[in-house]
């Protein structure tokens, strides 16, 4: 009777184990809705590879193998070899079952799944010890809590980012979840995976774990400097030959004004009467000058934002549509990044150019409101409410027929302007009798 309740009080262990591994699996490499006959093989595998670590063979006149029972309060392995299989099997699973990701996918996501799985298991294994809880208690009440924790974060934002960050093999989840993989399983082999031990030592580990974590925010720091660097390097090499373009436009009207400056000179100096050389300066002035965007896009400070515009109005006339710039206030001295003005510009004159009937103009301004800069673009369309404007700003909401990656512009910008404390502007206006949809952006 005693061995039969031994054997299921470590069934129930494996079981709560395997739940929670495959949870973590399941919330970092998150498929789609569709289940495949495969997925339900993914328990039954676990099962078995969370078992190997609990047996222990010996080999003498004849090779024998026992099944462990004690030692196992935290995780489904009692020392760094068992550990270090577990990964190893996962990464090998993971591949597997997950093919069409890329190796480096994989081997982030493999290593995210372990930093939670490792994190939730000591955290809520350490909080029962504290409690003073013991035995079958410590055992299935701290397995049982983490797999309550697990199914309540997947309810949350957390394990959605950490998906998007895995698909992107993201530098990110990749450095603070190998970091915090390493640190628990170095700290774990240390302290013989023994929850006294670890409560002994419990502020080290804390401050231990605190210091990794201000190492790693540092280093995502200067990545994050880094990426934006690399991100307005592509922008100026992309943009910048478009507004020396311009430019040598301009240059060119330049000295085909001052061939009329000469030519009228002349024609003033041969003129008989006044009258004469009022109507021979009058039509050598008359097709002298730049259009009114090209001299808005010349008063731009930031080059770049320049040359992403020309672009845009010369994809606008290819749609016969008119874009009419009125540029009032300096982008580049917001605290906001110039690419990501430049993000923001092209999603919302990509979506304007889209939503206007041909022959229409749009209208872009920007101005400063006190330490604010405003940017709006506004195309016609039908009146919207406020909570239609808004309910275009939810992730993967689309007004085009095809929903493949479309629905992310609006929702990006909403994202921007939560990262600078900026504001998300809409409304409607009416502009030669026609309802204008107006959406834009107010950033510091």
């Amino acid at each position: 009777m005693g061995e039969n309740m031994n054997f299921l009080m470590n069934l129930i262990q494996l079981g709560l184990d395997v739940g929670i591994l495959a949870l973590c699996c399941e919330a970092v490499f998150r498929q789609k809705s569709e289940i495949k006959a495969k997925d339900f093989f993914i328990f039954p595998i676990l099962l078995v590879l969370c078992v190997v670590p609990r047996v222990d063979f010996s080999v003498g006149a004849n090779m024998t193998a026992s099944f462990r029972s004690e030692g196992f309060e935290i995780l489904p392995a009692d020392n760094i070899v068992g550990l270090l299989f577990l990964i190893f099997a996962v990464l090998l699973l993971s591949s597997i079952f997950f093919g069409s990701k890329s190796s480096g996918t994989v081997f982030c996501g493999t290593m995210a799944v372990f930093s939670i799985f490792l994190f939730v298991k000591c955290l809520c294994a350490v909080l029962f010890a504290v409690c003073g809880a013991t035995d079958i208690l410590l055992l299935l009440g701290s397995r049982i809590a983490a797999l309550c924790l697990i199914v309540v974060l997947e309810f949350t934002p957390l394990f959605g980012l950490i998906h998007q960050l895995v698909q992107r093999s993201d530098f990110t989840v990749l450095i603070v979840s190998a970091n915090i993989a390493v640190l628990l399983m170095a700290v774990l082999s240390i302290l013989s995976f023994d929850v006294d031990r670890i409560l002994s030592h419990l502020w080290v580990i804390i401050i231990l774990i605190l210091a990794v974590l201000l190492l790693d925010s540092i280093l995502l720091f200067l990545h994050q400097r880094r990426m934006q660097e690399q991100k307005r390097i592509h922008m100026i090499e992309q943009y910048v030959p478009i507004v020396e373009e311009l430019i040598s436009q301009v240059r060119a009207r330049q000295h085909e004004f001052n061939n009329r400056m000469m030519a009228i000179e002349a024609a003033v100096a041969s003129a008989d009467t006044l009258e004469e050389a009022r109507k021979e300066v009058a039509g050598l002035t008359g097709s002298i000058g730049i259009s009114l965007n090209d001299r808005e896009l010349l008063s731009c400070d930031s080059k770049m934002i320049a040359g992403m515009l020309f672009g845009k109005i010369k994809q606008a006339e290819v749609a016969n549509l008119h874009i009419e710039l009125s540029l009032h206030g300096l982008f580049k001295k917001t605290v906001t990044p110039e690419t990501e003005w430049i993000e923001a510009i092209g999603i919302l004159l990509d979506n304007a150019i889209e939503a206007s009937p041909k022959g229409s103009t749009i209208f872009l301004s920007s101005k400063k409101q006190e330490d604010f800069l405003e940017l709006t673009v506004s195309n016609p369309a039908p009146p919207l409410s406020n909570t239609e404007f808004m309910a275009l700003f939810g992730k993967g909401v689309t007004t085009k027929a095809s929903r493949d990656g479309h629905g992310f512009g609006l929702y990006n910008i909403l994202r921007m302007t939560e990262r600078y404390h900026g504001k998300i502007l809409t409304r409607n206006e009416s502009i030669l009798n026609e309802n204008y949809v107006v959406f834009g952006i107010l950033m510091p």
